[in-house]
C-alpha cells in the first residue's frame, strides 16, 4: 500500500493530519471527516465526469478544425509549390492561419489536452480498481468468521482481479499499475492466510471438543461444525490449485505444487504441535533414547483419528473437487515428516551414542509394520530414509563394532575364557560344549544380526556383517592360533618330563591338563563353527548370499560371490540397486550350494583340524615314548617266554595300558566322537607302525615269543576299542592294528604243527608255507595270493620275508643259504 502513495501525496496527508487531529479528542471527528471527504470525493468525481465530457467535445471539435486547417494548408502548399517551386517540409511549421495563429502550435495544444485527459481517465480507473480490491478485502474480513461462502467468493474475486492486471500490457510501463498489482497480490495472500488460519483454528478447536487426542466421541453439532471447516479448507485448496497458473505467473506463492490437501494438512499439524510440545522441548519426555515414548503417542493419535477419517472425512473429501485419494493413507503419509523432524531433532544425540540408533531403528520398524499391517499404509519408509543418512549409519556401525570388540577383548582377557560353561552331563557327547569366549562370540554375532535385521537395505546389512561380525570371528581365530603357536613353542609338543613321577592316568597330571587345554580350544572353535553353519541357513544370511550372487553375476566374467568383502567398501548406488533387488532369483547351482559364512566355516574347520593334529602328535609322541622299554625288550627268542597260555602281557606294557585306557576315556569326554575317533585312529596307526618296524622287524622271535607279541598286540587293541565306547572302533583288532596283528600271526605261527598256547587259526604251519615265500623263484603275486588265504593281506612281501627270517626256530631248521 505504501508503494501507491508518492512523496507529494504523503506530504499532503501529513499536512491534513496535522491540521485536523491536533489532540486525542479530535479523533472522535474521524467519522465526520470521512463522510465529508466521501462527499468531496463524489463531488470531484462528478466534476471530473463533466470535465471529461467537455474535454472530449472540445478535443473532437478541435481535432476536426485542425484536420480541416491542415488539409487546406496542404492544398495551399501544393498550389504554392506549383507557382514558386518545391518547398521543404520544415517550412510547414511557418505557415499561419488568417488570424496569425500558427498551425502547429494549435495542434500541439490540442495533443497536450488529449494526453491530460488520458491521464485523468487512467487515474480514475486506478482509483476504481483500488476501491474494488478494498471492497473485496473488506468483504472477506467481515465474513471471515460468519460466512465461508462469502470469504471464498471474495478470494475468487481477488484472484480474478489479479488475473486481469497480470495480463495488462500497461503494467510494465506504469509504476502506478505495478503498485496496484502488488497491492492486489498482497490482498490475495492476506485473504488466503486469514481464511486458512481461521478455518484451521476452528477445525482444531472442533477436534478438541470431540475429545482428541483421546478417544473421539463427537457430538452431532460439533461434527457438523468440523465438517464445515473441513469443507472450507478443501474449497480454499481447490480454488488455489485451479488458479495455480495465474498465481505462478504473478509470482504469488501460496503453497507448493505437491502440497497435501489443506484440511488433512492441518489435522496432521495438530499432531505435529503436540509432538513438538512434549518431545522436542526441554520437558522430561523429550529423550532421544526413548523412541518408544513418542512413537507410541503418535500411534495413539493415529488410532484415535482413523475412525473419524474413515467414517466422516472420506465422504466429505469425496464431495470436494480435489483429486481423489484415500484420506486415511494420505493422513498417515503426512505423519511421516513429523517423525522425520523428531529424528532430525535428536540426530546429534544419535551420532554421539550410536547404539541408540539400533533401538530407534527397531522401534521405527515395528511402528511402520503396524501402519502397514493394520492400516494398510503403502507410503515411503521413514526407517529407510533415516538410515540413508551416512553419518547416522556410520555412527551405528562404528558403535556396534566398538561394543563387540570391547566385549570380546574383556572376555578373552579373562583367565577362564576357555573354560567350559556346562558340565559334561548337561550336553550330549556329540554336542559342542561352549566355553565362555565361544558363547560370547556367538551371542555377539547373533545379537548384532538381530539388531540390524530391521535394516531395509541388503547392502547395509552386508556392510554390518563385514564391519562388525566378521572381525569378531577373525579375532577369535587369530587368538586361538596365537595360543596354539605359543603353546607349541613352549611345550615342544608335550615332551613328557622324564623326572616327573606323576602317572599319566592321573586326571590332574600335566599331560592331562595339556590335553584339556587343547580340547577347550577345539570345543571353542567347534561351537562357533556349528553356530556358523546354523547362521548360513538362516533367512537373513540366505538373503545376503542371494544378494552377493546377484552382484557377482552383474559384474560378469570370473566374479566370485565369495569375494564380496574385498569390494564392499567401494560399493556405489548402482551396486546397491543390484544388491537390494529382491525380485531377481539366482540360478547358478554352484553358488546356491554356498553361503555367506562358507569361508568362515572352512577357516574354523581348518583350525579345528590343526588342533586335532597337534593333539595327535602330542598323544602319539607321548605314547610311543612310554614304549621305549618295550622296544628294547630282547628276550623274544628265549625259552619259556609265553609258555603258559594264561600268561599276562609283557611287563614292559604294564604301565602303558592303564594310561592308554585313561587316555581313551578322557578323549571320549573331551571331544566328540569324530574328534576322538580321529585321534584314536591316528594313535592306532602310529602304534601299528611302531610295533611292526621297531619291535617285530627289529628282534628275533621264537614261536613262544611270537605268542607273547600277539598277546601284547591284542591287549593294546582291546584297550583302544573297549575304552572308546563306540561301535565304530569295536570289532576285530585288525581294524586298528592291522599290520601288527599280521606280524603276530606270522611270529606266533607254529613251526611244524605243534600245539601252542592260545588259538591260531592259520591253516598251515610255518614250515609249510614259509619256504615257498622265501624261495626267490616264487612269484610275488602268487605268494601274496597264498598269504591272503592265510589272513595276511596288509604286509608287503618284503616285510613278510623279513619276519620269517626273524623266527630263530625256523632259521635253525631251514638254514638254506638260498632262503637266508
Amino acid at each position: 500500500m505504501a508503494a501507491l502513495v508518492n512523496s507529494e501525496s504523503r506530504q499532503a496527508i501529513q499536512q491534513f493530519l496535522g491540521d485536523n487531529f491536533t489532540s486525542l479528542e479530535s479523533l472522535e471527528l474521524v467519522d465526520d471527516l470521512l463522510k465529508e471527504e466521501e462527499r468531496t470525493h463524489a463531488q470531484l468525481e462528478q466534476e471530473a465526469a463533466a470535465a471529461s465530457k467537455t474535454t472530449q467535445s472540445l478535443v473532437a471539435e478541435a481535432s476536426g478544425v485542425a484536420d480541416s486547417v491542415h488539409s487546406k494548408a496542404m492544398r495551399l502548399i501544393n498550389v504554392h509549390s506549383k507557382v514558386v517551386g518545391s518547398t521543404a517540409d520544415e517550412s510547414v511549421s511557418a505557415w499561419e492561419f488568417r488570424d496569425g495563429t500558427a498551425v502547429m502550435e494549435l495542434v500541439s495544444k490540442l495533443a497536450a489536452e488529449l494526453q491530460t485527459y488520458r491521464r485523468l481517465r487512467q487515474a480514475k480507473e486506478y482509483v476504481d480498481e483500488f476501491i474494488e480490491i478494498e471492497k473485496i478485502a473488506e468483504q472477506a474480513a467481515q465474513n471471515m468468521a460468519k460466512s465461508s461462502q462469502s470469504v471464498l467468493s471474495a478470494y475468487s474475486a481477488s484472484i480474478a482481479l489479479l488475473s486481469k492486471h497480470s495480463n495488462d500490457s500497461e503494467v510494465t510501463d506504469s509504476i502506478s499499475a505495478q503498485n496496484l498489482l502488488e497491492y492486489i497480490k498482497h490482498t490475495v495472500s492476506s485473504i488466503w492466510t486469514d481464511a486458512e488460519t481461521t478455518a484451521a483454528n476452528a477445525q482444531s478447536e472442533c477436534l478438541r471438543k470431540m475429545g482428541w487426542p483421546g478417544k473421539i466421541d463427537p457430538p452431532v453439532a460439533v461434527l457438523g461444525e468440523f465438517g464445515a471447516n473441513f469443507s472450507m479448507l478443501a474449497s480454499l485448496d481447490y480454488i488455489t490449485r485451479d488458479a495455480s497458473e495465474i498465481l505462478l505467473q504473478s509470482g504469488v506463492q501460496l503453497q507448493s505444487e505437491d502440497a497435501p490437501p489443506l484440511p488433512l494438512k492441518h489435522i496432521a499439524r495438530a499432531v505435529d504441535i503436540r509432538m513438538r510440545y512434549h518431545f522436542e522441548s526441554a520437558r522430561g519426555t523429550s529423550r532421544a533414547d526413548k523412541p518408544e515414548w513418542w512413537l507410541s503417542q503418535v500411534m495413539n493419535m493415529v488410532r484415535s483419528l482413523v475412525p473419524l477419517l474413515e467414517l466422516h472425512l472420506q465422504s466429505l473429501y469425496d464431495r470436494s473437487a480435489l483429486p481423489p485419494l484415500d484420506v486415511r493413507n494420505e493422513f498417515i503419509r503426512l505423519i511421516q515428516p513429523i517423525i522425520q523432524h523428531k529424528l532430525a531433532h535428536d540426530r546429534s544425540d544419535y551420532i554421539s551414542n550410536g547404539l541408540v540408533i539400533a533401538h530407534v531403528s527397531r522401534e521405527l520398524s515395528e511402528f511402520e509394520h503396524t501402519l502397514q499391517d493394520v492400516y494398510f499404509f503403502d507410503g515411503p519408509s521413514v526407517l529407510d530414509a533415516f538410515l540413508a543418512d551416512s553419518d547416522i549409519f556410520s555412527a551405528w556401525v562404528n558403535a556396534e563394532r566398538k561394543s563387540a570388540i570391547d566385549s570380546y577383548m574383556e572376555t578373552i582377557a579373562d583367565p577362564g575364557a576357555f573354560k567350559q560353561l556346562y558340565e559334561d552331563e548337561v550336553l550330549d557327547r556329540d554336542d559342542p560344549k561352549p566355553t565362555r569366549i565361544a558363547q560370547n562370540v556367538v551371542m555377539l554375532i547373533s545379537d548384532i544380526a538381530e539388531r540390524y535385521a530391521v535394516v531395509p537395505s541388503c547392502m547395509q546389512q552386508l556392510q554390518f556383517l563385514s564391519t562388525t561380525q566378521f572381525p569378531v570371528v577373525i579375532a577369535l581365530v587369530e587368538d586361538v592360533e596365537g595360543e596354539i603357536d605359543e603353546f607349541s613353542r613352549i611345550s615342544l609338543a608335550f615332551i613328557r618330563d622324564a623326572s616327573s613321577t606323576v602317572s599319566g592316568s592321573d586326571a590332574n597330571s600335566p599331560f592331562a591338563a595339556q590335553l584339556r587345554r587343547l580340547a577347550s580350544w577345539y570345543q571353542t572353535v567347534w561351537y562357533v563353527e556349528e553356530a556358523a553353519r546354523d547362521w548360513n541357513d538362516s533367512a537373513i544370511y540366505v538373503d545376503m548370499w542371494a544378494a552377493v550372487c546377484r552382484h557377482a553375476r552383474a559384474l560378469g566374467g570370473d566374479a566370485d560371490p565369495r569375494d564380496w568383502r574385498d569390494e564392499c567398501d567401494d560399493w556405489s548406488e548402482k551396486d546397491r540397486n543390484v544388491l537390494d533387488d529382491c525380485v531377481t532369483l539366482e540360478t547358478n547351482e554352484e553358488w546356491l550350494d554356498g553361503g555367506i559364512w562358507e569361508r568362515t566355516i572352512k577357516t574354523l574347520g581348518e583350525l579345528k583340524q590343526r588342533i586335532l593334529e597337534l593333539m595327535s602328535r602330542a598323544i602319539n609322541k607321548d605314547t610311543v615314548g612310554q614304549l621305549r622299554a618295550y622296544r628294547k625288550k630282547a628276550n623274544w627268542a628265549s625259552e619259556g617266554v609265553g609258555a603258559d597260555a594264561d600268561v599276562e602281557v609283557s611287563i614292559e606294557l604294564s604301565g602303558l595300558l592303564p594310561e592308554l585306557s585313561h587316555l581313551v576315556s578322557m578323549l571320549s569326554e573331551l571331544l566328540p566322537f569324530s574328534g576322538s575317533a580321529y585321534l584314536l585312529r591316528s594313535l592306532a596307526a602310529e602304534l601299528d607302525t611302531f610295533l611292526v618296524e621297531r619291535v617285530a622287524s627289529a628282534h628275533q622271535f621264537n614261536s613262544s615269543g611270537g605268542w607273547q607279541f600277539a598277546m601284547d598286540v591284542s591287549a593294546i587293541s582291546r584297550v583302544l576299542c573297549a575304552s572308546a565306547g563306540s561301535s565304530a572302533l569295536r570289532g576285530p583288532s585288525a581294524q586298528l592294528l592291522v599290520k601288527a596283528v599280521e606280524c603276530a600271526r606270522i611270529l606266533s605261527c607254529s613251526l611244524d604243527g605243534e600245539e601252542l598256547p592260545g588259538d591260531n587259526d592259520m591253516a598251515l604251519s610255518l614250515s609249510e608255507w614259509a619256504p615257498a615265500v622265501l624261495d626267490a623263484a616264487t612269484d610275488d603275486k602268487e605268494a601274496m595270493l597264498v598269504l591272503g588265504k592265510l589272513g595276511i593281506r596288509h604286509l608287503s612281501i618284503e616285510q613278510i620275508r623279513q619276519l620269517i627270517k626273524r623266527r630263530v626256530d625256523f632259521a635253525a631248521t631251514f638254514s638254506s643259504p638260498e632262503m637266508f
